[in-house]
């Protein structure tokens, strides 16, 4: 680029004059001292490769972040020299897939992110490296630039965090498990007697436990063909307006299916509870406690049995008579 320069001539009048050559050569050298100078100072690594992929040039930042000196090695020693891995850690990345190596192809590379470790540095760190070809306004190809900074802190964050996230998974998926033991546990489904089962029911019934409860009962029913439910409410102390409304609905659900439900335990403060919300149970049968329900689910068993008996001996004493 040409720059010019003024001066007065000996009449007072002024007017531009050509730069001399010695001027445009300073103007130059400085320019390049200023370009050194800012890539000596620039907090990431860069290199500059000719075209045949010999390093031309390297700021101290690039070897302050590889902890080696950068020499004239040909691209096919660059991964072994510098200890450069793909993210694995142990598989040495190929010579030919290097950023620079690809901007001499004439790809334009954008955050490669690479492992390194060797002898001067043998816990490793990471790297992100971006690269591109070096090309004239007027076409002509010079070679490739990289630039690269070290990400180690990033990696380390983001493996701790993957490791936080993992332990938090686990720790959920623990809790999951302990919670649906719970649950069995604080909800089991008996079979005491032929066709017969109990659910017992302790603690605070709000909708979802309602929900998962019914959906447990209702399989039970179908696949037992059960045609006595008892459900047992000794071990609840509590009870409202919505409790009270799950029980019903569960109720429903059982009759639906053909079986008959039965309530049994209700203690006194529950039953005064459902007196003064003037909740109303329906037809459902109450009960004292268990042992009177599984009376009484004997007791209609053995007269449908008889009924049956009589029914089944009808058409017999027709005949003979």
């Amino acid at each position: 680029m040409k720059t010019k320069t003024s001066r007065r001539s000996a009449g007072g009048g002024g007017r531009a004059s050509p730069a001399r050559p010695g001027g445009t050569l300073k103007a130059l050298e400085s320019r390049m001292r200023a370009q050194q100078t800012i890539l000596d100072n620039i907090v990431d690594g860069v290199v500059v490769s000719d075209r045949h992929g010999k390093i031309i040039y390297s700021n101290p930042a690039a070897e302050a972040l590889l902890k080696l000196t950068i020499a004239d090695a040909s691209p096919d020693e660059w991964s072994q020299r510098y200890g450069l891995y793909r993210a694995d850690e142990q598989t040495p990345f190929p010579p030919h897939e290097l950023p620079v190596a690809r901007a001499l192809q004439g790809e334009v590379v954008v955050a490669q992110e690479m492992f390194f470790r060797h002898g001067n540095n043998p816990t490793g760190g990471w790297l992100v490296a971006s690269a591109r070809p070096v090309i004239s306004d007027d076409g002509t190809f010079f070679g490739a630039v990289g630039v690269f900074r070290d990400v180690s802190d990033r990696k380390r964050w983001e493996k701790e965090l993957e490791q936080q996230l993992a332990r938090e998974k686990e720790r959920n998926d623990t809790l999951e498990r302990l919670r649906l033991t719970v649950q069995q546990l604080s909800t089991p489904i008996l079979e005491i007697w032929d066709e017969v089962l109990v659910l017992p029911i302790i603690g605070i019934l709000d909708s979802r436990r309602s929900g998962e409860m019914t959906e447990q009962l209702l399989d039970e029913i179908a696949r037992k063909q059960c045609r006595f439910v008892i459900v047992d409410v000794t071990g609840v102390e509590i009870v409202d307006s919505s409790t009270a409304d799950q029980l019903l609905k569960l109720v429903s659900a059982v009759e639906l299916l053909g079986a008959r439900c039965m309530l049994t335990g209700v203690q006194p403060a529950v039953a005064q509870t459902l007196t003064a919300l003037r909740v109303d149970l329906g037809p459902m049968l109450t009960l004292r406690n268990l042992r009177h329900g599984l009376q009484t689910c004997l007791r209609l068993i053995q007269t449908d049995f008889d009924m049956t008996r009589v029914m089944a001996s009808r058409p017999e004493a027709a005949a003979r008579r």
